[in-house]
């Protein structure tokens, strides 16, 4: 990033320390808890599988997967975990972890899950080879991630600019590529996966929670916005009201699922 140090996804942009960041990833889980939720259900799931849910963020998905494998265990894992703690148990482990550098043993997990996170992080293909190798045998990988090109066929010309300037500051900013999840499931064929498949949904916004979800974080790009992508005060304040307006729809970014099985 040319003249300031790139910094890491929640270090400043997106920090937990955010006064309004629970409500941003709150917004978040109510758009995407569902469909990850069906993703999951349609695995092999068992009672006794070891899971691990990366970038755990409010931890809704590692609550979720503890009551489906009350005879196993789940760690939730994220770099800052002070949201996940409320949600820690007897089989539910709240753990403070960087996959970029942080360990787990070879075959330690029968699920792993990750979700919005490896867009986000420059080395997202190393951080994947570790997350299979640990897969134990007939263990899944499940990933969802973030993708903009839902945005890029909106017909509303003051959305798509701030929408499209803000997928760039966040890549100018923390590294973030917003094209990535385009190439799933591809990038899980070379790591030995069997089972390899993907599904694509779309979201919405409008009097949405990725609308909330959406205007949150443009209130947070907000200095970037305007300082390196030509966003006007004027532009910026009818943005954050239309995109949670009750008579606005357009799409939101797309979730691009993929998974695949370890032999």
């Amino acid at each position: 990033m040319e003249g300031r140090e790139q910094e890491q996804y929640g270090q400043l942009l997106f920090s937990h320390a955010h006064t309004q960041e629970a409500a941003r990833l709150e917004a978040l889980a109510e758009a995407l808890d569902q469909g990850t939720f069906q993703d999951l259900e349609r695995l092999p799931l068992r009672q006794s599988w070891r899971c691990l849910d990366v970038g755990a963020g409010l931890g809704t998905v590692g609550a979720w997967l503890a009551r489906r494998c009350p005879a196993g265990n789940v760690v939730m894992a994220d770099r800052d975990p002070r949201h996940l703690c409320s949600r820690a148990g007897r089989t539910v482990e709240a753990r403070q972890f960087d996959v970029t550098l942080d360990e787990f043993p070879e075959g330690s997990f029968d699920l792993i899950h990750a979700r919005w996170l490896l867009s986000h992080l420059p080395s997202r293909q190393t951080v994947v080879e570790r997350m299979v190798r640990w897969l134990a045998p007939g263990g899944w990988l499940v990933i969802e991630d973030l993708a903009q090109f839902p945005l890029e066929f909106s017909r509303d010309p003051l959305y798509r600019k701030v929408s499209l300037a803000m997928c760039d500051a966040v890549g100018r900013r923390i590294g973030t590529d917003c094209h990535w999840a385009r190439t799933l499931p591809e990038p899980l064929r070379p790591l030995g996966l069997t089972s390899v498949h993907a599904d694509v949904r779309i979201s919405t916004v409008g009097p949405t929670p990725i609308g909330r979800f959406w205007r949150l974080s443009a209130e947070q790009l907000a200095v970037d916005l305007q300082r390196d992508f030509g966003v006007t005060p004027e532009e910026l304040v009818a943005f954050l009201r239309k995109v949670t307006a009750p008579d606005f729809t357009a799409p939101g970014l797309a979730t691009v699922t993929a998974a695949g099985q370890r032999t």
